[in-house]
């Protein structure tokens, strides 16, 4: 099922998001700041479910670092990404067992039952169409393979009343979704009611889109996403594939795992790990 605010057909709006990432030097800069040390959890969360010397497809990698860290952690890598613009450095990088290239995670040009593990990270919330990009990761994992999805939960209320006790601190908010006090209070509101109607009212994913914003000079924060990503959305979908969920969510730090524990599915972040 599907919910969509956006103005333009799928179409048009996937051709002006490849457009929009293959040639904007402002994200791209906003990428630098995914180093080493923000892309740790990720890595370790791949690390911890991937078998010994599996075959990695790192999806939305972006500038590759997070891909040769998996292949440091010597494991056979592809990372892949929609721009080549983000890729370029990471060309560099590549070895026997890591190579990058680029692709449309809506059409991906590898053969079925491919690779061990698909992971991605910050990706999901990215796409204009969530249902085509899942098929084609369950199309291309090995039978007893994993898909890792990692990625902000943009319906989770625990964000906006994050966004809310800051500005109430007199510090400055989260752009695009909680730059004022009635502003992210809004955001609350209207994430607890998502999150009532997934959790208890719904069997079935129901993926939820926005119009992102593509200015020229991007302002990050996940004013260009297309999807409303949750967790929820996820786990049905994989449910109904015959896919089996090995982890709900996945904390860093005491505070996050007691959250991921207790409350997976209104966790401020997406750490899934589902089976073939």
């Amino acid at each position: 099922m599907m919910e969509t605010s956006v103005s333009e057909t799928p179409l048009q709006l996937r051709q002006r998001m490849r457009e929009f990432y293959e040639t904007s030097e402002t994200y791209k800069e906003l990428l630098a700041a995914h180093d080493e040390v923000y892309l740790r959890h990720y890595v370790t969360l791949v690390i911890r479910y991937a078998p010994s010397n599996a075959k990695i497809l790192d999806l939305g990698c972006g500038n590759g670092i997070s891909a040769r860290l998996l292949n440091q952690a010597n494991y056979d890598v592809v990372g892949t990404d929609i721009s080549p613009l983000f890729l370029q450095e990471a060309r560099n990088w590549e070895n026997p067992r890591l190579r990058y290239q680029v692709c449309d995670v809506l059409e991906l040009p590898f053969d079925n039952e491919s690779f061990d593990v698909i992971c991605s990270n910050e990706l999901i919330e990215h796409l204009p169409d969530v249902e085509t990009a899942l098929k084609e990761m369950i199309r291309v994992v090995r039978k007893g393979g994993k898909v890792v999805l990692s990625g902000p939960n943009l319906c989770s209320p625990l964000t906006p009343a994050f966004d809310w006790v800051r500005l109430m601190c007199g510090k400055s908010g989260r752009p695009v979704w909680g730059e004022t006090k009635r502003q992210a209070l809004q955001q609350f509101k209207r994430n607890c009611g998502l999150y009532i109607k997934k959790r208890f009212f719904t069997k079935t994913p129901h993926f939820i889109y926005r119009d992102p914003d593509l200015q020229a000079d991007a302002i990050g924060g996940d004013a260009d996403s297309a999807y409303y990503a949750n967790p929820i959305d996820l786990a049905q979908f994989f449910k109904l594939n015959g896919f089996s969920i090995v982890k709900k969510a996945v904390g860093f730090g005491i505070k996050s795992r007691i959250v991921a524990n207790l409350f997976p599915y209104i966790s401020p972040y997406i750490t899934m790990v589902v089976q073939k």
